[in-house]
């Protein structure tokens, strides 16, 4: 399981929660770079509001959430305020699944357990729910997007499985326009393998309401998929609001932004000439989050 793949960090962590505020001006969409903070979950774990600190002073403007990090999202929407972050996006994650993923984090329980837990609480039965949930927590948490995160092996078992959760999408992206919100969908290199012929993520983009469903891109996982990135914001140009942005090395493994074998100054044009708004840093892996997030971030702001 790639993508929710937990480590331990090394070394020291941060300043104490008793340091001044960091303050700093409001992003320009599609020009400030920002953060999926399950990259430095394990930072997070260990010294939230010290590791939030950190992100900022890097100079991180905007952070993606997973959920609420099973956490009160009004402690943790005052901890953005606290250090001049906004949250524009989160990914779904019921504070059971957040629950399940510590424990997984801690040895306490193995991945098997961890990707049961996942398959049984984003279900198509408990999609909607799921939704709800992370409905309740934008609100709270000042987002505008609540972004279904996975579809994992079992979920893209069959094309009639399939079709059950694009149902769900535009039901879900009815329910997140009532409430003023967006709904989105966000990939990996899975998505693009074909059921019955079709490319799945082509599927999903053609039966869902390009008026309800967004679509928030991995420019890694496309790529690892062995996919145009520039195709799909051209085809569909309009679609995507975000874009998860990482490298990859010769053997086809995560990196941070720059340190890879990516054309990322080609993709990130293209997506924000494609109406893309906002750009996430993601290391899925790293033996040193803090380091992979800080190499990324001082190449982004160069190009």
């Amino acid at each position: 399981m790639h993508r929710r793949t937990f480590l331990t960090t090394s070394g020291a962590l941060f300043a104490s929660a008793c340091a001044p505020t960091v303050r700093s001006t409001a992003p320009t969409p599609g020009r400030s770079w920002g953060l999926q903070l399950f990259t430095v979950v394990a930072p997070l774990e260990a010294d939230f509001e010290g590791t939030l600190r950190k992100v900022a002073e890097l100079g991180y403007k905007e952070v993606e959430t997973i959920g609420s990090f099973g956490r009160d999202p009004a402690y943790v929407r005052a901890q953005f305020d606290r250090f001049g972050l906004t949250s524009p996006s989160q990914h779904i994650a019921p504070d059971a699944l957040y629950a399940s993923f510590g424990a997984w984090s801690r040895k306490l329980i193995t991945g098997e357990q961890n990707q049961a837990t996942y398959n049984a609480l984003l279900s198509p039965q408990n999609a909607i729910p799921a939704v709800r949930d992370g409905i309740a927590k934008a609100k709270v948490l000042g987002q505008t997007y609540v972004t279904w995160p996975i579809l994992m092996p079992q979920m893209l078992a069959t094309s009639e499985l399939l079709g059950t959760y694009i149902s769900a999408f535009n039901e879900a992206g009815r329910i997140c326009r009532e409430e003023g919100l967006t709904f989105g969908f966000h990939n990996h290199a899975r998505e693009f393998d074909t059921i019955d012929s079709r490319v799945i993520y082509d599927r999903i983009l053609q039966e869902t309401d390009e008026n309800l469903v967004r679509m928030e891109l991995d420019l890694y996982w496309i790529s690892k998929a062995r996919r145009d990135a520039l195709e799909y914001f051209t085809k569909y140009s309009g679609r995507f609001y975000a874009c998860h942005v990482k490298d990859m090395d010769s053997n086809g493994d995560f990196q941070p932004a720059g340190s890879g074998t990516l054309n990322l100054p080609r993709l990130i044009n293209g997506a924000r000439a494609a109406g893309v708004k906002h750009f996430f840093v993601e290391i899925d892996r790293s033996d040193d989050p803090m380091d992979a997030t800080a190499t990324s971030i001082k190449y982004l702001r160069g190009i």
